[in-house]
């Protein structure tokens, strides 16, 4: 393998942005019958909402590591992640989620959540639970994934 393959794929990002599509994407295919766009009428629809989603969860994880990455003026802390990195990382993502879901639900009406929807906003409490549960995740697997490259290891 190139060396120009190696640094890429030892980088914070790609293995962020990977991991992330991938889980985002599970969860999206087994939360979907509780959305209203389920019921496109073709298998087609549902896997391009499904991907689009997943897509977006992707970039909205590469926000929250930029934003830690920037507080902690390293790229590489995911190497090391603390409790409270991982906390920040988390709390990032679930606000911007939360920001968006309330948007597309009670202004654009792009989709409605007809069950298991959080009081006031609106959005479904499987969002939220996506976003508390899957970030730490998403962090453990792209360090793990990032460790398999000698490169990156001494990196801090």
């Amino acid at each position: 393998m190139s060396k120009r393959i190696i640094q890429i794929l030892g980088a914070p990002e790609p293995n962020l942005f990977l991991f992330a599509f991938l889980l985002n994407f599970v969860y999206e295919v087994w939360q979907a019958p509780y959305y209203e766009f389920y019921g496109s009428p073709s298998l087609a629809d549902k896997v391009r909402d499904l991907t689009h989603c997943s897509f977006g969860d992707g970039v909205i994880i590469l926000v929250c590591s930029w934003v830690v990455s920037a507080l902690v003026r390293s790229r590489n802390w995911v190497l090391h992640p603390t409790p409270k990195l991982t906390f920040l990382f988390t709390s990032i993502g679930l606000l911007i989620t939360l920001v968006i879901e309330t948007y597309r639900v009670n202004v654009s009406k792009i989709y409605g959540v007809p069950v298991l929807a959080v009081p006031m906003l609106g959005m479904s409490s499987l969002a939220v639970i996506q976003w508390i549960v899957l970030p730490p995740l998403i962090l453990y697997l792209a360090r793990r994934h990032m460790l398999g490259y000698p490169e990156q290891r001494n990196l801090k």
